[in-house]
């Protein structure tokens, strides 16, 4: 199957930074039209939302819902799944790369005048809900994790697997949250609950109860049975659609083929040496970058750049990155980086790479024309400004400046206004009541 043909490219990439935005609002006002209604309309709305409740701000209905799972006994709440297909409707007229670039395009804030409710409905104690930024932060701190959980850098040595087990966990953990909320849907269970699904997806099995001990390792211990639950929920909101591509096959083919093609006539040239004495290339000699844009998709993929950019593209973007980097000098950080010696590593044209190497060929029956590469490289031009922000905690990446005092805030907001535990205050209550009797 070619990607353009799966449903990854098809159905799951988006066309913009607004309407990733807009998704994100549809799912955060949902979740707040349930949670501010009063009780005895709560179940009711929450559990017909499509025929009562606008979907976003601008009074659009959301399409018919997927399965009510279950429901919170303690406050009448359905925790109700939402498909992603259902959230989504109609795309939005697609905006280009550029006029994304230009502007920073903010989510809805209580300030707008079609934000919705602010608080709880008075039974549930008029607590204040989260903004979509709100949720978009601990989205971004929980996806964070995942490569703690699963992943070559896992906590628990037994739940080491191939990184891209974290790559595939980390977005169906993203698509879940396309069309739900945090405040319907505990995001610890889940996380756990993608990483198992995606050790399934990827081949890559392990026993469900060696990640309830990585949660315990991670100090944000996830019951067995709760890991359960969580995943047959991640199935139905992401329409029961497992299929999944990585940018790390992209990373891999290219630098086997640059590998070959540096070396013969149109090649040579991309070539250039940080010492005045030239020799051939050797395989071993492109091992800094590939390495180098080996880390960087690690960033990539537990950020929202995934959701908007095909995984080729976001091969190629980290090793443009990548071989800046190295022909910098750029030393990695203690723990996995990649320390390259300047005077040994060449600087390569990767721009010029895809020109020449693509431009007028007729591979496998597709002709590739110069048009179609000038919109690649300008794609992929801009895909590397976004990835090098990363390193500055942007576009969701939370591997970097993650204010933590904020996050506890949301948090904190998020433990008085959620529909999941609700009642583990008078548990905790009653276990420390019959402790001291």
């Amino acid at each position: 199957m070619l990607y353009e043909e799966s449903s990854q490219a098809v159905k799951w990439q988006l066309s913009s930074q607004a309407e990733l935005n807009s998704l994100r609002e549809r799912a955060n006002r949902r979740a707040r039209d349930a949670l501010s209604r009063e009780e005895e309309s709560a179940a009711g709305a929450a559990g017909d939302y499509s025929k009562t409740a606008p979907a976003d701000g601008n009074g659009s209905q959301s399409l018919t819902t997927t399965t009510t799972t279950k429901t919170s006994a303690a406050n009448n709440i359905p925790l109700t799944v939402f498909g992603f297909a259902d959230t989504r409707g109609d795309r939005p007229k697609s905006t280009t790369d550029q006029d994304n670039n230009d502007q920073i395009i903010l989510l809805m804030s209580e300030d707008d005048p079609n934000y919705g409710p602010t608080k709880t409905s008075t039974a549930r104690g008029s607590n204040a809900l989260l903004t979509p930024s709100d949720e978009t932060l601990l989205l971004s701190f929980y996806c964070s994790k995942i490569p703690l959980l699963i992943g070559p850098h896992a906590t628990l040595p037994r739940c080491k697997r191939d990184a891209k087990v974290a790559a595939t966990a980390s977005l169906l953990f993203r698509r879940f949250y396309l069309s739900n909320s945090v405040m319907i849907h505990d995001p610890k269970p889940m996380l756990a609950a993608a990483a198992f699904l995606a050790a399934k997806v990827e081949d890559c099995m392990l026993d469900v109860r060696y990640l309830e001990m990585g949660t315990k390792e991670m100090n944000a211990p996830v019951p067995l049975n709760d890991i359960l639950d969580a995943e047959i929920r991640l199935i139905q909101g992401i329409d029961f659609d497992l299929l999944v591509f990585s940018p790390y096959k992209t990373i891999l083919s290219i630098t086997e083929d640059l590998r070959t093609f540096l070396k013969s006539e149109r090649g040579k040239g991309l070539v250039t040496w940080n010492r005045e004495e030239q020799r051939q290339l050797v395989g071993e000699d492109l091992r800094p970058i590939h390495d180098m844009a080996m880390k960087i998709v690690d960033d990539v993929v537990v950020s929202d750049i995934p959701l908007m950019y095909a995984p080729g593209e976001v091969g190629t973007a980290a090793l443009v990155v990548a071989n800046e980097d190295v022909s910098n000098n750029l030393k990695g950080s203690d723990d996995g980086g990649v320390e390259v010696d300047k005077a040994e590593s060449p600087e390569i044209d990767i721009v010029g790479y895809i020109r020449s190497r693509f431009e007028d060929t007729d591979e496998s029956g597709v002709v590739v024309d110069s048009e179609a590469i000038d919109a690649l490289v300008e794609r992929v031009s801009r895909l590397s400004q976004l990835i090098r922000e990363l390193r500055e905690g942007k576009h969701g990446c939370g591997n970097y400046n993650a204010d933590m005092n904020e996050l506890k805030g949301i948090n904190k907001k998020l433990k008085k206004c959620r529909a999941w535990g609700s009642g583990s205050s008078e548990k905790k209550k009653r276990k420390r009541k019959e402790a001291e009797e």
